[in-house]
């Protein structure tokens, strides 16, 4: 067999674990094969002298030593060093594989089913050890891709046989061990016609709790099962028995890891590599830079459950696919790093969390730091436990105390009593999911009650109090009578040592003396990082905390029966699904489909969705339910499949509850809502968090036909990515809008794996706002003449007046929260109710801003004259400008009001007025952005004046030119109007949080001061040591941030970025000095950088509008500087 001998050389890096690193220098491959191998492997003995079942197991034998000595021909040096410490291990873990199944077909009694097992083993280790090589080259896929798939043919043909072999029940399950590992892989005969309930497999045991749904007390078992077995289970389940769990996390804190540990406990990867492989993680740069970028779903069932697990991203930019997996899932498991602590996407992803009404799991992981980095003593461990969870819940309360402001307080109470966070109700776990252990508090109250001849419940409800043990029971007041609390002498006290002696003092003589007294199995591992990882994982393996946590929670049928959960989905009682979804029934006549997700997998197109009702079979007929079509479109499902991460697996149903996916030959969009009967009315889910803003032009260098092989891919990517914005200018440019630079890398990546290899892309462009302000020196005489703009159309006898006012930050920031009823008012679809309500509320905002706006026409204004002019509104702004408004002002012309239906008729040219404003809001003076914060007001408009022949001034009325010429000539007024004000640019802003260390403090500011970005707060996290500082950076200097921070402190500091807000720019782009200082301290020019000038040209030079740049200044005065003497 083919072994790779290779150094393992440890670092320790400060505040990080320890571990291996391959030293490439050293690599060398080395061929090992015993000649008794050999001699077997080319033998003809096996057909001749046994049955032909074990030629399947020879032949897996043959593939294996074929796939090793392949790999043997290919450097390493291409991969990072963890793929290469994870080949290393699989290939040291083939070698007691393959002479465990040399043994079975050697074995005097021969047994098909240890056979079977050996086969399975052989067959999970060569996959695990050929995927990492998929990295490196397609091809490698394709080659060992076909290898592995005959190989499970062989695995197929012996599990058929094992079926047909009729053992009693006590003996029908085998494990299968070896020396190196302590996996225990032990199959059972997949079910035929079997109710659910009765596949009790034994594997791990995970003790369910007694409220189940099935009612049993008996202990249940996980099991791995083989794709057969998974998809007739699929198929025959009830709402009752499927749990569908999301991962969130900040980034970086474990949620990949995670899952890999819950994908291990079935056995589809060895336990050895849980939280090294990235199972979830099947994209390369995914790999390559360690964090996920999107969801993926894999079905794991622990008897009877079947767990549809969502992996999601953590990283802000990505914020859209979470929320799209927090809509398919009920349970949200919540993790977070007990160093790090609670961090700026933590506090979005639970609030993103309580507002979808799912369950949610708090899962601190990384609980080795605080012994092996912090180096805690138990009760100063205890101590940041508790504020952790202290800080967790504080969180909840402020969350919840927002969306349930104008609620009862009794309602408040009971809401955040049921999403509080506390160990003793079991919705709390403690991790370490890289070493594959978890515990709740009720694994040690098993382990200690009985010996302590202590009440369960009595204990439980003291473990993680101010309490102590006496000789007489369990006192409170432990802290202020020094004494060690329950927690930190039950618990932290013996997972201190084992910490210590595992991973500090590295004894593995003692750490099999533990395993000895806590009547844990012989550790089998040698070397002590895995000897200690098998350790916890036997002692308190992860699989068992979560699933046990995850079985308390509700089921979908049980989730959807309650108001709250379903009216994200639709609107309460008067919705025609609200009954369909409610039950949740797989029976109903109705079948109703959400789909959150669109992927591209095996080259197939598939959808992602959740069946919320009825049962969805291959062949069904669904419609597409669109409110804007009065014809619904129908889809025919095609080929439904189980998700299983990177794979698919057919299946020919399944029912409410479950979360599948379909192939479709016509991608439908991400929030696509399919019913079996044509309706009108779609699902409540529909929504983006974030708005993209970074955009790139792309072109390709190809002929027409590459363009349009370009325009097919965009569009594409914006139906897989609902992040992504796509569309073609007017100059035939084509953009794609992104949510940030990481997005933008992974989207450019998407684009190269469509084929798309030969285009170039052009800088990143982040969109600016404009505004005006109030001028404060300009006194209220000048502001009502000087401000006021007037235009004729003489020709036609048109004459109008108007003004442009400043709108303070409290109005747009009012326009934004209600930026669905703008949406709808322009529309003309708004109820008549929130139409009031909306009209109201603006009104008591202006009335407590505006009179207080000095420099401004709204200055000292009554109550009653803002009344009337709010009654009198003409429009809000357009798509790209909503946060602007148009006021009618004008006496003689009583519009009819935006606010209520009127029989008034508009005047002549109304149409055009509102268009043209419109235009001017779109394209602002400075540099054609949109516009925010402004206001028109038309306070005169005259028609036919100046005409003597009535007759002739209607006729010129009819001149269709006319339109035309009064949009024109109501956008060029506006712009003048603005021009006459203070104008300024507004920047969107990223909030960033820097962890550094005190020596790179200073090159951190230094590099913040480089990108203009403003510090808020600078403060030191006292559980790290390290400085935190938070500060506001304009989005458009933001790019190559972290690797410019990474590189100027030597690795010494990290950022994290999310979008925060609109920032105005106080700079002014005109800025000139006029004083005799300014003159004196910057010169007649004014030579100082002028940033907002700068940002100002850059817009202006992109877009092709002449700037005030002057390449050559006093040319005559040029003279050469060397004085001849």
């Amino acid at each position: 067999m083919c072994r790779r001998k290779c150094e393992y050389k440890r670092l320790t890096v400060s505040q990080s674990l320890r571990f291996s690193k391959l030293r490439h220098d050293q690599l060398e491959d080395v061929i090992q094969l015993s000649p008794y191998i050999s001699q077997t492997l080319n033998s003809n003995q096996w057909v001749q002298e046994v049955s032909g079942l074990l030629q399947h197991g020879v032949a897996v034998l043959k593939i294996s030593h074929i796939i090793t000595d392949r790999l043997a021909k290919i450097p390493l040096g291409q991969l990072n060093p963890q793929m290469n410490d994870l080949i290393c291990r699989s290939t040291s873990m083939v070698v007691p594989r393959f002479d465990d199944l040399l043994r079975a077909l050697a074995a005097p009694n021969v047994d098909i089913r240890l056979i079977e097992a050996r086969v399975t083993s052989l067959t999970t280790t060569c996959w695990a050890l050929v995927s990492p090589f998929y990295l490196l080259n397609p091809k490698y896929k394709e080659s060992f891709g076909a290898l592995i798939a005959e190989m499970e043919l062989h695995q197929q043909f012996l599990q058929r046989a094992v079926q047909q072999v009729e053992f009693a029940t006590s003996s029908a399950n085998i494990t299968a061990t070896n020396e190196e590992s302590n996996t225990e892989l032990l199959t059972s005969s997949p079910p035929t016609k079997k109710p659910i309930n009765e596949i009790k497999p034994p594997i791990n045991q995970v003790v369910l709790p007694k409220n189940h749904d099935d009612g049993s007390k008996t202990e249940h078992k996980m099991a791995y099962l083989v794709d057969s077995s998974v998809s007739s289970i699929f198929e025959q389940l009830t709402p009752k028995e499927v749990r569908n769990v999301c991962i969130i996390a900040h980034v970086d804190h474990g949620k990949t890891s995670l899952a890999d540990c819950l994908i291990s406990g079935t056995g589809l990867i060895s336990a050895r590599f849980s939280g090294k492989l990235r199972f979830m993680d099947s994209r390369e740069d995914e790999q390559t830079r360690g964090i996920t970028m999107k969801s993926s779903a894999i079905s794991l069932y622990y008897n009877p459950l079947m767990i549809n697990l969502i992996d999601s991203p953590g990283h802000v930019d990505f914020s859209c696919e979470v929320h799209y997996a927090l809509n398919l899932a009920d349970i949200a498991i919540l993790v977070v790093d007990l160093v790090e602590g609670v961090c700026s996407q933590t506090e979005t992803l639970l609030r993103e969390a309580i507002y979808s009404h799912v369950d949610i799991i708090l899962v601190l992981n990384k609980f080795d730091r605080l012994v092996v980095e912090l180096k805690m003593t138990e009760a100063e461990a205890f101590r940041h436990i508790r504020r952790l969870i202290e800080l967790i819940n504080s969180c909840v309360a402020q969350i919840i105390q927002g969306y349930l402001l104008e609620e009862d307080w009794q309602k408040f109470e009971a809401t955040e009593s049921s999403r509080h966070f506390d160990p003793t109700k079991g919705n709390v776990l403690f991790a370490s999911a890289i070493h594959g252990y978890a515990f709740s508090l009720e694994d040690f109250v098993e382990l200690w009650a009985p010996k302590m001849s202590i009440d369960k419940e009595l204990l439980l409800r003291n473990f993680f109090a101010d309490a102590y043990l006496t000789p007489n029971g369990i006192k409170p007041d432990a802290e202020a009578k020094g004494k060690r609390t329950v927690f930190e002498q039950l618990v932290l006290q013996p997972l201190w040592e084992v910490h210590k002696c595992g991973l500090i003092e590295k004894q593995l003589d003692k750490l099999k003396e533990f395993a000895k007294k806590l009547s844990i199995p012989p550790l089998k591992s040698r070397r002590i990082d895995d000897a200690f990882d098998e350790f916890m994982r036997l002692f308190l393996p992860l699989t068992r905390a979560a699933v046990r946590a995850i079985a308390k929670c509700k089921s979908p049928k049980e989730t959807c029966a309650e108001d709250e959960r379903l009216s994200i989905f639709v609107s309460p009682n008067n919705h025609r699904l609200w009954k369909a979804l409610r039950f949740c029934d797989p029976e109903a006549e109705i079948c109703v489909a959400y789909v959150a997700k669109l992927l591209l997998c095996d080259g197939k197109k598939v959808a992602m969705c959740r069946i919320l009702s009825g049962r969805l079979v291959n062949g069904t007929l669904l419609y597409i339910v669109d409110s804007n079509q009065d014809q619904s479109s129908s889809i025919t499902i095609n080929n439904l499949y189980v998700l299983m991460g990177r794979e698919l697996l057919p299946i020919k149903s399944a029912s409410a509850g479950s979360i599948c996916a379909f192939e479709l030959d016509d991608l439908a969009s991400i929030g696509t809502t399919l019913c079996s009967q044509p309706l009108t009315e779609t699902l409540n889910l529909k929504s983006s968090l974030i708005e993209p803003l970074v955009r790139v032009s792309i072109r390709t260098e190809g002929d027409p036909e590459e363009w349009e092989k370009l325009r097919k891919s965009l569009r594409q990517l914006a139906m897989l990515d609902s992040a992504v914005r796509v569309f073609e200018l007017e100059n035939g440019e084509l953009a794609l809008v992104t949510s940030g630079e990481v997005h933008l890398q992974k989207c450019i990546q998407d684009l190269n794996d469509m084929g798309q290899t030969n285009i170039s892309v052009s800088e990143p462009m982040v969109p600016f706002l404009e505004t005006i302000i109030p001028d404060s020196q300009c006194s209220y005489a000048k502001i009502l003449t000087e401000q006021l703009t007037e235009c004729n159309l003489k020709n036609y006898g048109i004459s109008f007046k108007l003004r442009s006012i400043s709108l303070p930050d409290e109005i747009v920031k009012f326009l934004q929260q209600n930026d669905h009823i703008l949406k709808r008012t322009r529309e003309g679809i708004i109820e008549q109710g929130e139409h009031e309500e909306f009209r109201t509320s603006l009104l008591k905002i202006c009335c407590e801003t505006l009179p207080k706006l000095k420099g401004s026409w709204w200055y000292r204004k009554s109550e009653q004259e803002l009344s009337s002019l709010i009654e009198r509104i003409w429009s809000f702004g357009p798509f790209r400008a909503k946060y602007n408004i148009l006021f009618n002002a004008i006496p003689d012309y009583d519009r009819p009001s935006i606010w209520r239906h009127s029989n008034s008729k508009l005047r002549q040219l109304d149409r055009a007025v509102i268009a043209g404003f419109d235009l001017a809001m779109s394209q602002g003076p400075l540099c054609d952005e949109p516009m925010q914060g402004v206001g028109i007001l038309v306070e005169q408009w005259q028609i036919g004046e100046g005409l003597d022949d009535p007759e002739a001034a209607a006729q010129r009325l009819q001149d269709p030119q006319i339109y035309g010429q009064m949009i024109s000539a109501v956008k060029q007024a506006c712009k003048v109007a603005l021009k006459k004000h203070p104008l300024r640019l507004v920047a969107a802003m990223h909030k960033c949080k820097i962890q550094s260390n005190s020596q790179a403090l200073g090159k951190v500011h230094s590099v913040l001061a480089q990108r203009h970005a403003k510090v808020i707060n600078e403060d030191t996290n006292e559980t790290t040591g390290l400085f935190e500082i938070f500060a506001y950076m304009p989005i458009v200097e933001s790019f190559s941030f972290c690797e410019q921070l990474r590189k100027r402190t030597s690795g010494m500091a990290s950022a994290q970025m999310e979008f925060s807000h609109w920032q105005l720019i106080e700079e002014d782009p005109f800025w000139k000095p006029t004083t005799e200082e300014e003159i004196e301290e910057y010169g007649e020019k004014g030579d100082s950088i002028n940033q907002a000038l700068m940002y100002m040209n850059s817009v202006r030079k992109r877009k092709g509008i002449p700037t005030d740049e002057v390449i050559v200044v006093s040319a005559e005065k040029q003279r050469n500087l060397k004085r001849n003497k």
